[in-house]
């Protein structure tokens, strides 16, 4: 489940920044689905979903990303399934991804740092930031989900009803 929230986020992320650099692209990709890569609005509601309401998956997806890191970069498994047990790990790292997703956002409404990015036509920047925390309250009980090995059986069925990070007697 992380790497498809991490792959769908990454590629959105790569789109969305083509489409800062030229609006135009996603002309090539015609009536295709694939068109709603592209942060644009044919003026379909699915169009205008696309560009306002997909922004729901940005700090989720943010933290699928997040927790892959996690897990490869930072002294093993043992010591990412630890840190990532940790809710305040977990909060803080939702709370960073808020901070970047605003930045981004004032930046496109107001261009204070010269950036070459802007809204585009059907989104509000009000809304954006809305979405967005939406999207931080939906990505911690779903970050909890996460997981980096794959329980046996048996431990599945012994930590039922036990949140991330509780320890579970295991049975030899």
């Amino acid at each position: 489940m992380a790497a498809l929230l991490a792959g769908i986020g990454l590629l959105r992320l790569f789109c969305d920044l083509l489409t800062d650099i030229d609006p135009t692209w996603a002309t090539i990709l015609g009536d295709s689905p694939l068109r709603f890569l592209a942060r644009t609005t044919d003026g379909s509601l699915a169009g205008d979903l696309n560009v306002q309401y997909f922004k729901i998956l940005a700090i989720p997806c943010g933290m699928a990303v997040v927790f892959l890191l996690n897990g490869g970069l930072t002294g093993g498994i043992d010591a990412a399934e630890r840190r990532w047990a940790n809710p305040r790990f977990r909060l803080t790292c939702i709370l960073a991804l808020a901070v970047v997703c605003a930045l981004c956002e004032i930046e496109k409404a107001t261009h204070l740092l010269g950036l070459p990015t802007g809204l585009v036509e059907g989104e509000r920047a009000w809304l954006n930031h809305v979405v967005h925390n939406l999207g931080g309250v939906l990505a911690y009980p779903l970050s909890s989900r996460f997981r980096y090995r794959v329980a046996t059986p048996q431990e599945s069925s012994a930590s039922v009803g036990c949140p991330v990070g509780c320890q579970t007697p295991r049975k030899n």
